[in-house]
């Protein structure tokens, strides 16, 4: 059964991808088709679904993916009310067209923060930069007037000889919400509208939305619970807003799916996995005290070595060679204060060289305030140096809007020298793309430093998390432990408070970790593949901020593809907004590729923020990322 259904799901959206490549636009060529479930339940045709039930002349919809005009089809006459199962762009695409036409677009209560017009300003407002990880996905450019975010579980909506009932199903987004649709005639079938919550059995749509955090299984673990929900419920069809309807074993089909999803929130965790999965993990020790574990800078500093102290997130080494000092991951006043503090009672020399191990600002934002004339150099990786000297150039989380200027920016596995040391860098994706490890024999010890990625099995979860907008991944996280692996140091310089004795059997685990934790999220991609389904960053725009003025031509790089891979092909759509003409791009099947966009703002721009979505679309469905772009405007 599931493999029909599997097929079934390609199949309709092989349809849908046809259809809307030849229209050539973001809007259908004309009113999607409906099809009948049963007397007067209806759902569009084309994926993403919109659902109908029409009664006495008239309808109500279940999210917003259908046009207005699109509703003449049902033989209704008009829409009573629009009822949203999250916020996403593609389910909510034509509500304010709807509101437009005076017809009720109603939300659950907690909605408000990525629909109303207040709270999608302000979402845009902290997202570039972006500070946190606690993000949102497809959110609208601009919110929908009028839109009534009031809905609950206690307030079922009455519509004809129909009883619907919203349930919390979050996971999907913090937002989701299910609609349970119970007929007053005990002879027809309950509907169960899941919007997003499943797409097939054992799949999930767009699965990176559930990394509500990069830390934990925050949103994994309600997703698990709201499948578990949603099979206790008593209905006969099961409605997703991708893929086929379920009318047989969905409350099996949604135990199996909840179980995928309780393994991959499971491995979430490198150190559940260890010790519940393997058993007998090893045992090897900190290099300084516990108490440092977790501190912000605070503690009193903790000396590893002879030339090495560490507090919080940073260490600092003293040069073989002078008293000159090298600060590695600098953050914010607490670090500058922290390091004249050990410049004066261990008498050591200025700042001649700071370094970041990752693109995240709590290692690297102290470099602003340290003081006056240090330092005399700036060094990281490469691709650790993208995102900090551009900070508006990609869409990531943790960053600084102020930009560094670097004097080395070394690529992977190349060497540099200060203070009698070598440093090699090496790339070490995990916590973060943008994170590197750093090589160097320090007082007899060979050390790494190894940012966030790889913490003490007894500190945190092991790791500092994976979620797909930092561009990170198990299959990175394993790789990575695979070169720690073979580097075989005999200290691993972890960051907060938490550096440790190399265990050998202890990175054999995380390699089998990286390896079982990648198995898990391909099991819920719809492409069987999560470096393609487990990342927003599939297709982008960059810079993913630009700051012109009225007129000007502003030029956009699209890019297809981070995984590296080979690619099926995609139609991306920068959507103008009315602003500008709607641009269409289009990717052939192949590598990673990259096309240039220039567009003309026009001369009477208001200034302020102005974001614009794109929307991609390849075999697989609709909107498999997301990209967005924000053109700051300034006055004349």
């Amino acid at each position: 059964m599931l493999a029909r259904l599997a097929l079934a799901l390609l199949s309709a959206t092989a349809v849908a991808l046809a259809a809307w490549l030849a229209a050539g636009d973001t809007k259908p060529a004309g009113p999607p088709s409906w099809e009948q479930l049963e007397p007067g339940v209806f759902r569009t045709k084309a994926s993403p679904h919109s659902y109908a039930l029409v009664s006495g002349g008239k309808a109500l919809l279940i999210d917003a993916a259908a046009p207005p005009e699109a509703v003449a089809e049902l033989g209704a006459k008009s829409v009573e009310v629009v009822l949203l199962t999250h916020h996403h762009r593609d389910t909510v695409a034509f509500a304010s067209a709807y509101r437009k036409n005076g017809v009720a677009v109603r939300a659950p209560k907690v909605s408000a923060d990525w629909l109303t017009p207040g709270g999608v300003a302000k979402f845009w407002k902290d997202s570039v930069p972006l500070r946190n990880s606690r993000t949102a996905y497809f959110v609208l450019p601009v919110g929908i007037e009028g839109i009534d975010c009031s809905l609950d579980e206690k307030t079922p909506v009455a519509f004809g000889n129909w009883t619907v009932t919203p349930v919390p199903t979050q996971g999907h987004s913090r937002d989701h919400h299910a609609y349970l649709c119970e007929p007053g005639d005990a002879k027809r079938a309950a509907f169960l509208f899941c919007g997003d919550a499943l797409c097939a059995p054992g799949k999930l749509w767009t699965p990176y939305t559930t990394d509500w955090d990069h830390w934990t299984d925050a949103g994994l673990k309600p997703a698990a619970e709201s499948l578990r929900r949603m099979a206790k419920l008593k209905f006969a069809h099961l409605c997703p807003a991708h893929g086929p309807v379920l009318s047989k074993d969905a409350p099996e089909t949604l135990e199996a799916t909840a179980k995928l999803v309780d393994e991959a929130g499971f491995q979430k965790s490198f150190e559940r996995f260890s010790k519940d999965r393997l058993g007998n993990p090893p045992k090897y020790e900190f290099l300084v005290p516990k108490e440092q574990i977790a501190s912000g800078g605070d503690k009193p500093w903790s000396k590893v070595s002879d030339h090495v102290w560490i507090t919080g997130n940073t260490y600092v080494v003293k040069s073989s060679t002078g008293t000159g000092i090298f600060v590695l991951d600098p953050w914010g006043q607490r670090s500058a204060d922290q390091v004249a503090k050990l410049q004066k009672d261990e008498k050591l020399g200025a700042v001649e060289l700071v370094a970041f191990s990752h693109a995240h600002y709590d290692h690297f934002d102290g470099v602003h305030v340290l003081k006056t004339g240090e330092p005399r150099e700036v060094w990281s990786l490469d691709l650790v140096a993208a995102p900090l000297k551009e900070p508006f150039r990609l869409r990531a989380p943790f960053l600084d809007e102020r930009p560094i200027a670097f004097t080395k920016e070394l690529k992977d596995g190349e060497s540099a020298t200060w203070g009698g040391y070598t440093f090699k860098f090496h790339h070490l994706p995990g916590q973060s793309w943008f994170t590197s490890g750093i090589e160097a024999t320090i007082d007899g010890k060979r050390c790494v430093f190894t940012a966030d990625n790889f913490f003490h099995q007894d500190q945190f979860s092991g790791t500092g998390g994976w979620m797909g907008l930092n561009r990170s991944s198990p299959a990175a996280y394993g790789t990575s432990a695979a070169k720690v692996l073979d580097l075989a140091p005999e200290w691993i310089l972890a960051e907060h408070g938490g550096p440790y004795v190399f265990s050998k059997e202890d990175y054999a685990r995380r390699v089998k970790w990286g390896e079982a934790a990648g198995k898990a999220c391909d099991a819920l991609s719809v492409s069987g593949d999560h470096l393609r389904d487990w990342t927003p960053h599939r297709v982008s725009v960059e810079p993913v901020l630009t700051r012109a003025k009225p007129g000007d031509e502003v030029t956009l790089q699209v890019t297809l593809s981070e995984s590296g891979r080979d690619d099926p092909g995609a139609t991306v759509v920068l959507q103008g907004r009315g602003l500008f003409p709607d641009q269409t791009v289009t990717f052939p099947a192949g590598a990673k590729q990259t096309k240039a966009v220039k567009l003309k703002l026009p001369a009477d721009l208001a200034p302020g923020l102005h974001v614009f979505a794109a929307r991609s679309l390849d075999r697989t469905g609709t909107d498999f990322a997301d990209p967005y772009f924000v053109v700051e405007v300034g006055g004349k």
